[in-house]
């Protein structure tokens, strides 16, 4: 029979080596055996070598990937100025930890290292899962995948978050085997999974408020023209003056969409969700999480709170029809920081929601990100491959 063990643990506690520690403790009590790899997500405000070594004192030199975010998940529910550790081990599953570096100098490059650096460890299996945690403040993140899917081929299965930083949009951390970086993508391959099996839901909730218009000029994540027009003026056009006053912050509630009409959602043209993260006022141009390409069809979009309840509610039962039948046994979600400042006070209800459909004792972690990976619906071909997505919850799945 396959076996797994998860235990999930959560920290506030204000000294970082303490924090780390408790959180450390919390998790391993509740596994309950000897983890393979362990998952970490803290917020910025901790010294991170501190936090790391508190953590350590209690694994040892025990696989470890994760990072900083904008704001911390896990079984107890959202929190904030935390740590949370997710340990995982299983005698039929094998967990391979790998880092790429100078991800800001080329995206694709330092994902082909980190991919590199896994498969010098292990065999590449095409049934594995890889999870991304990269740099969010690290460029263009359609290059992260460029690179990925370089080594790994388009259908090789890819979820992932962009970490984050408590929306101070500066700089972020990643953690790897016990040691803080800057400026790198730390992932985790799960490999050989029979007996296993994963699933995925990606469901964003925001929707076209009807417009349309093309991207005449654009440079890798900066927009600079829409419709032959300065990028921002227009989208201040259609912000309106009172909204347009707080840019850049505004762009997490109106994100722009890329509309393919190849592809479709029950009926509705497929878009990827594009999130301003900054603009220039005397350039007149809006620098993204990822680009969007010279030609593209692209219409703005908003949600309310209900539409993003909604939207977490659907990404959990597509990820729970992907498991077909299999029970969950980890659940690891990836939410865009734009969807927890439009919930607000309601940012409780994400993951109950997710809870209520996967199960509310299944261990889970997670993280508010600065931009998520995903494929759209991993059961249907044309909609199989890994994306890059803003505003949207992805959710992945561990299932027996």
């Amino acid at each position: 029979m396959s076996n797994i063990s998860v235990g999930v643990g959560h920290s506030g506690l204000a000294d970082s080596f303490s924090a780390g520690k408790a959180a450390a403790v919390d998790a391993l009590s509740q596994h309950g055996g000897t983890p393979q790899v362990l998952i970490v997500f803290a917020a910025m405000r901790f010294n991170h070598h501190e936090l790391l070594a508190g953590i350590s004192s209690v694994s040892g030199d025990m696989q470890m990937v994760g990072g900083t975010t904008a704001g911390e998940v896990s079984t107890a529910g959202f929190s904030t100025d935390s740590v949370v550790i997710m340990a995982l081990g299983s005698e039929c599953l094998e967990f391979v930890a790998g880092i790429g570096h100078n991800m800001s100098a080329d995206e694709s490059v330092c994902s082909v290292e980190m991919v590199h650096d896994i498969l010098g460890k292990v065999s590449l299996d095409p049934d594995a899962s890889l999870l991304v945690f990269p740099n969010g403040m690290g460029g263009d993140g359609l290059r992260v995948l460029d690179g990925l899917h370089s080594v790994l081929g388009m259908d090789f299965e890819i979820c992932g978050g962009f970490l984050g930083d408590d929306e101070r949009f500066e700089t972020t951390f990643q953690y790897f085997n016990g040691k803080v970086y800057r400026d790198a993508i730390v992932g985790l391959m799960v490999c050989r999974m029979k007996g296993f099996k994963t699933g995925i839901g990606v469901r964003s909730g925001f929707a076209s408020i009807g417009n349309s218009f093309i991207c005449t000029s654009s440079e890798g994540n900066v927009v600079k023209e829409f419709e032959n027009t300065s990028a921002l003026d227009l989208y201040k056009d259609f912000l309106g003056e009172e909204r347009a006053v707080r840019l850049p912050g505004v762009c997490l509630e109106y994100p722009f969409g890329i509309i393919d009409t190849n592809l479709s959602i029950d009926g509705e043209p497929l878009f990827q969700l594009r999130c301003g993260l900054s603009v220039d006022h005397k350039k007149g141009t809006i620098s993204l999480a990822a680009s969007i390409p010279e030609g593209s069809a692209v219409t703005l979009t908003t949600a309310s709170r209900g539409d993003i309840i909604k939207g977490a509610r659907s990404a959990a039962e597509q990820a729970k029809a992907s498991l077909q039948g299999a029970a969950p046994q980890a659940v690891v979600m990836f939410s865009c920081v734009g969807r927890k400042l439009v919930l607000g006070r309601r940012i409780q209800e994400e993951v109950a929601v997710v809870q209520e459909c996967l199960g509310k004792d299944v261990p889970l972690i997670g993280f508010y990100t600065y931009g998520e990976i995903g494929p759209v619906d991993k059961t249907k071909k044309e909609l199989s491959v890994a994306k890059f997505h803003n505003e949207t919850l992805v959710i992945w799945v561990l299932g027996k």
